[in-house]
């Protein structure tokens, strides 16, 4: 079976605590382009960041054990604005369909496809950037 990239990530940090969670529950995956980006991080957006490759058949289960452990975090955060527990994740995907679209992106951002993912207080409709505004 054929390796599928399931997420990507800026911060070595952030992927190799994904890919520790994921190996301890029995899933085989692996980072490509991690010494890359770590040797030159210019390099992250050109090569679409440090990959978290897993099997085709493993993807569905790697996928669902990211957002439960993502969702168990976000019950232990504290909105800094409202000092509240409901905080949800928004993520957002910019998939072009025109050729200048597509262009402009990857002139842009070095890529065709945008994602981002962002987090939102339920209760205040506060919007948090990442993990490490909360």
């Amino acid at each position: 079976m054929q390796p599928k990239k399931i997420a990507s990530y800026d911060n070595h940090l952030l992927a190799n605590m994904t890919l520790g969670y994921l190996q301890e529950n029995g899933i085989y995956c692996y980072l490509q382009n991690e010494n890359t980006i770590l040797a030159d991080p210019l390099l992250s957006n050109a090569i679409g960041g440090i990959g978290l490759m897993v099997s085709e058949k493993d993807e569905a289960t790697a996928l669902a054990l990211i957002i439960l452990a993502e969702n168990n975090y976000l019950k232990e955060k504290l909105c800094k604005k409202c000092v509240n527990y409901n905080l949800q994740i928004e993520e957002k995907s910019d998939e072009p369909t025109t050729f200048w679209a597509k262009l402009k992106n990857n002139i842009l951002y070095g890529q065709t496809n945008l994602y981002s993912k962002k987090i939102r207080c339920t209760n205040c409709n506060t919007l948090y950037d990442g993990y490490s505004d909360l």
